[in-house]
């Protein structure tokens, strides 16, 4: 059955209001399988309950880790030898969640196959693959080489030194960096060129450091990761509290951006964190967003004016991000320049193009160059004269940058909204009590 559109009204007036934001999924994701990987039980507080993360922690479960959850706690008993008791995982839509477990599944004894929805066949997997292939992994294609389905069979690899091709993905480093410390002799992995979505790379860095691994690395005279030494040794079981989602957390502070006398408090965001999205938070504040932080909340006020847009604003450290600030930029006075966009590309659906048909039919004039998006304003902010059906690609941030959209202009009905459910399945109850707020009429 297909699900029906979701219309969004634009706001009767400015919005007071206050949102729980939920758990980081780049951050859930690599504790739940450094967890899986432990000696003895992990605590983890806060975990992001979504498609991804609940595909991650069945994948967990197969292979012989105990997962239980009670609300926003996850306990996991880590398992010291991996072995799956069924012949598939299925991973769904989850880019990140199938390429961490391409690599553990590389541990095991085999064999199993990773297969996913037929978005996520399409999408890369030969690097990682190649280079799990060099650390001693046997992967057979069930398809298409260099994508998913693959079966993996039993093995025995080790650690070693890699060099990583310059556009390789952070995912497929991080996946890496996460299963060394359970390899002989750790891994390195040297960068020739400066790395795909470098923060993403720093976020896994942290991670691990977290967990008490030992991390050396090495960067160059522009502070640029060049070489990463991950060494082998135990991971022992931890309580571990998530952040929030700094990619949610944006939607809201860039609704606060477009909306005048917005005024939105966002609970649970800890800045100092390491998401590359709080970058993108701060590029709101650089064109008339107002930011005060206090304790482990963020309060997003807007000025009462119309902000401008960046002219040039380059994405390339916080690509989750592109979306909501693409949205951001139709609503300014002048025309906004995004560059450092290219991993879109490859991501849920190629949401450079997307973007650029999509906010087209908002009004919005948009010229593609390259992997660079020219976003020139709408002429006219009100609601749009002819209703708006804004295509989602099975993409959760399409969904949820444009329904930010449409409670700026209305006019606007977002297809299969359910998608949302794989970073944020909360976003639309959390959308109605945004939007109850400027009903009241509440002001700051």
């Amino acid at each position: 059955m297909t699900p029906r559109p979701r219309s969004v009204m634009p706001l009767s007036g400015p919005v007071n209001a206050t949102v729980q934001v939920p758990g980081s999924k780049s951050l859930s994701n690599r504790a739940l399988l450094l967890a899986g990987l432990a000696n003895g039980t992990s605590r983890l507080t806060g975990i992001l309950e979504s498609d991804d993360t609940n595909a991650l922690m069945a994948a967990l479960e197969t292979f012989g880790a105990s997962v239980t959850r009670e609300g926003d706690v996850v306990s996991i008993t880590g398992v010291d030898t991996l072995r799956p008791d069924l012949g598939t995982i299925d991973m769904g839509a989850g880019g990140t969640p199938a390429r961490f477990m391409l690599a553990l599944a590389s541990m095991t004894e085999g064999p199993v196959s990773i297969d996913g929805s037929p978005r996520l066949r399409e999408r890369p997997m030969s690097e990682l693959i190649e280079m799990l292939t060099e650390l001693g992994a046997e992967i057979e294609p069930l398809g298409k080489p260099g994508h998913l389905p693959v079966r993996i069979h039993s093995s025995r690899m080790k650690g070693g030194r890699l060099d990583v091709a310059p556009q390789a993905s952070s995912q497929f480093v991080s996946a890496l960096m996460l299963i060394a410390p359970r390899l002989e002799g750790g891994i390195e992995l040297n960068f020739t060129e400066e790395p795909t979505s470098e923060a993403y790379i720093r976020l896994t860095i942290s991670e691990l450091k977290a967990w008490g691994i030992d991390v050396t690395v090495i960067e160059d005279a522009n502070g640029h990761v060049r070489n990463i030494q991950v060494a082998s040794g135990e991971i022992k079981g931890m309580d571990r509290r998530i952040p929030a989602d700094a990619s949610s957390a944006l939607y809201w502070a860039s609704l606060a951006t477009i909306i005048l006398d917005a005024r939105i408090e966002l609970l649970g965001l800890d800045p100092a964190d390491g998401q590359p999205d709080h970058q993108a938070i701060a590029a709101l504040e650089r064109i008339g967003l107002k930011l005060d932080m206090i304790d482990d909340r963020v309060v997003c006020m807007n000025s009462g004016r119309q902000h401008d847009g960046w002219g040039d604003l380059d994405a390339s450290m916080m690509p989750d991000g592109a979306m909501a600030l693409a949205v951001v930029a139709s609503c300014a006075s002048d025309a906004t320049r995004l560059t450092g966009l290219k991993t879109l590309r490859v991501k849920e659906c190629d949401r450079v193009d997307a973007l650029a048909t999509e906010l087209a039919k908002t009004g919005a004039k948009v010229v593609v160059k390259g992997d660079d998006l020219i976003i020139s304003p709408q002429s006219d902010l009100t609601e749009t004269a002819t209703p708006s059906q804004i295509e989602t690609y099975d993409d959760h941030r399409m969904a949820m940058a444009f329904a930010i959209l449409g409670m700026r202009q209305g006019g606007i009905s977002i297809e299969d909204p359910s998608c949302v459910a794989k970073s944020y399945p909360g976003f639309w109850d959390d959308l109605l009590k945004v939007e109850s707020t400027a009903a009241r009429r509440d002001t700051p």
